[in-house]
């Protein structure tokens, strides 16, 4: 290639466009046109529209479409693979040279080129006109080309948005079906022993194996609901990361202990590799715990039994990676660039044994990137295991703050004067019940002047007081049982819900003492009311 004459073209006069050419790009402004069109027939469109009215001999278009550029020679389309060796050499100049005239020898016969681009940055991508005409491009063809590729980019810009609805729509109704999928699976076995309660001969003991059974997927039903709030509130920003200095081995082990009982039902062996010296990072520790746990029990998942799984730690640059490989079914490369996103569940199963929404993965991402850190995935394919990597800043080794022992739960105390207000009817009788069965005096209401009434009858210790109640919700309830002389010293715990920061405070602000989110957590409840004394 070599250059000809370089001329710049003024912008045209709308009198230089023909009657034909006005036409042709009112019909491409249409809107109508371009519905429901994809990037190629946004092109070719454009294309066919141009090659009409411009004695072209090619057409290449880099504009950034899957699949990579486009090639027209002689108004038929080219496939890339079988591109003439002639294209590097015309296409290579600077997108500096744009609205130049470029003169090229090809096989085609010398070849005027012109090099229009879709945007401001050479990032937008451009198109490449070439003709034999030793007029082109006259002021009429610069101002069609103009108009096309403005329309075009339009047209591609449409396309693009119009199908990454479509993706996020699709992605979105595989998510739904599978959460009813996931709902479906502890509801089950939840229905069953519900039936199994009401209708069979149970003894003690099978009453008692029934009642876990309920428990089990009462846990996996919770952590599944707090994991979806999670993600919500980590992406809307609404999750606060309460920054200490923190000793990374503490995390690590916190973490493994949270996932210690799935790994050991699958019998994995699990070894970890950490730094002998004290290694510091800075973050909160309660969501860098949950991060290295949901990494561990997704390894766990998706090794087959008896598997291997590592965590190991690692400083480098004022970094610290920690990362958890194991040797299961890994993943396939078209998926991994997708394992973090919200509404993408890779199915690494056939029959979805180990399957679920991955929330997990980007609840993952979304915290490690609030820690001002990077998560990524590696895997060398299906059946080959996998290795995901937490990057975190590190801090000096002398600059963690020790970790104190963690507190020792409350020992037993005697019964406990309880009030328990709730609305639905079955979920006061269930948890008076339980209070009950620990030894507890219990005393339910279904709505606040009920309670109110019960409260000026019966003094009581501890109130739980649901948010939602009708007429009188929770917190007014709380802050008229303060003004009681029976009620004004009880330990208030609202239930609800809602587990906002903003929820907290606005409970604290009522006269609560504590806020439990339901499904409420009945160990930490019991070592409350241990806790409790008579007031």
């Amino acid at each position: 290639m070599h250059d000809g004459e370089q001329r710049a073209y003024p912008p045209p006069h709308p009198a230089a466009l023909t009657r034909e050419t006005r036409d042709l790009m009112g019909l491409l402004a249409l809107p109508a046109l371009w519905a429901g069109r994809d990037e190629e027939a946004v092109l070719r469109i454009m294309s066919e529209a141009v090659e009409h009215l411009v004695p072209l001999a090619f057409l290449y278009a880099d504009v950034g479409m899957r699949g990579g550029p486009r090639l027209r020679i002689q108004g038929a389309p080219v496939d890339l693979a079988d591109a003439p060796a002639w294209l590097d050499s015309v296409t290579i100049w600077p997108r500096a040279a744009a609205q130049r005239v470029q003169l090229c020898d090809t096989p085609l016969g010398p070849q005027r080129v012109i090099v229009l681009s879709l945007g401001l940055y050479e990032t937008a991508g451009g198109i490449w006109f070439g003709s034999p005409d030793p007029t082109f491009p006259t002021t009429a063809q610069v101002a069609l080309l103009r108009a096309a590729t403005t329309l075009a980019a339009s047209g591609l810009q449409t396309a693009r948005l119009n199908a990454d609805r479509e993706e996020a729509s699709r992605a979105k109704d595989e998510f739904l079906a599978m959460l009813g999928h996931e709902l479906r699976n502890p509801l089950a076995p939840i229905g069953g022993a519900a039936d199994l309660l009401r209708y069979g001969r149970l003894d003690a003991a099978q009453i008692r194996r029934t009642s876990e059974i309920i428990a089990r997927q009462v846990v996996h039903m919770t952590g599944l609901v707090n994991d979806l709030l999670d993600v919500s509130r980590v992406k809307r920003g609404l999750v606060t990361i309460e920054r200490t200095r923190l000793d990374l081995n503490r995390v690590v082990a916190d973490a493994v202990e949270q996932a210690r009982p799935l790994v050991s039902n699958r019998r994995h062996h699990l070894a970890l590799r950490l730094p002998p010296r004290r290694v510091a990072v800075e973050g909160d520790h309660k969501r860098l715990v949950q991060v290295l746990a949901n990494l561990l029990s997704n390894a766990a998942k998706y090794t087959p039994e008896g598997g291997q799984i590592t965590v190991e730690a690692l400083c480098t640059d004022g970094h610290v990676e920690i990362s958890v490989a194991d040797n299961g079914i890994g993943i396939e490369a078209k998926l991994l660039p997708a394992v973090f996103d919200l509404f993408t569940q890779a199915r690494r199963t056939p029959d979805r044994s180990q399957g679920g929404l991955g929330l997990g993965l980007a609840l993952v991402k979304a915290l490690v990137e609030q820690h001002q850190g990077t998560v990524s995935a590696h895997s060398d394919g299906p059946g080959r295991g996998s290795r995901f990597v937490v990057r975190l800043p590190a801090l000096p080794a002398d600059a963690a703050a020790p970790q104190g022992p963690l507190a020792d739960l409350p020992g037993t105390a005697g019964k406990v004067r309880t009030l328990v207000v709730d609305d639905n009817v079955d979920a006061a009788l269930m948890l008076a019940l339980l209070l009950e069965s620990q030894g507890h005096d219990v005393r339910t209401a279904h709505d606040g002047p009920a309670a109110l009434a019960l409260a000026e009858r019966e003094p009581f210790d501890v109130g739980l007081l649901d948010i939602g109640l009708p007429g009188m919700d929770g917190r007014e309830l709380a802050r008229r049982l303060r003004q009681l002389p029976t009620a004004a010293a009880a330990l208030l715990i609202a239930i609800t819900g809602y587990g906002q920061d903003s929820d907290r405070r606005a409970s604290l602000a009522a006269g609560f003492d504590h806020h439990f989110v339901k499904p409420v957590d009945t160990h930490a409840l019991t070592a409350l009311l241990a806790g409790a004394r008579r007031r």
